[in-house]
């Protein structure tokens, strides 16, 4: 039997929780959180900022201490020219991410589920399209990953592949 507040953990994670309710987050106010989540000592976000559509809004990509973000990327009005988005579907699971293209790097975010080995979520740093590092988070993680976000926000599929890590 799942307690009450795991369900309200879960259902506030779900809805795009503010800061501090499920998971930290990088998010000023007035910014949505898109993908949040505690990697160590350290946070990963993607917030947005603006009316997020197809043809307005921003996001941004944030990792480092709470309140002071060694990455953010990328700067003012380039989010599109960089930012992909992919899914999984597996039987038994599925998956989302979030692609931010900073040549040689490429950061991503994901979501995924599986029969077999459960829950997944955090960051990858790939470098020339190799994995360097993979970052899960601690914690159920604050997303929206998924084809109906990145349908309503307008972003482009990744041609890359990326696999679960």
């Amino acid at each position: 039997m799942i307690s009450l507040r795991a369900f309200t953990l879960a259902a506030l994670a779900m809805a795009g929780a503010p800061p501090g309710t499920a998971a930290p987050s990088h998010c000023a106010v007035g910014e949505r959180v898109v993908f949040s989540c505690a990697v160590g000592a350290k946070t990963v976000s993607v917030c947005a900022a603006g009316d997020l559509s197809s043809t307005g809004g921003t996001l941004r990509y944030r990792f480092g201490l709470m309140g002071q973000p060694e990455i953010t990327y990328p700067p003012e009005g380039a989010w599109r020219d960089v930012t992909r988005a992919g899914r999984w579907i597996f039987s038994g699971g599925g998956g989302a991410w979030l692609a931010f293209n900073r040549a040689p790097f490429r950061y991503v975010v994901y979501t995924a589920i599986g029969r077999g080995w459960g829950e997944k979520a955090g960051v990858a740093v790939e470098q020339d399209g190799r994995l360097l590092t993979n970052i899960p988070c601690l914690g159920t993680p604050v997303s929206e990953l998924g084809p109906d976000f990145f349908t309503s926000a307008g972003i482009a599929d990744d041609t890359a592949p990326f696999d679960v890590p």
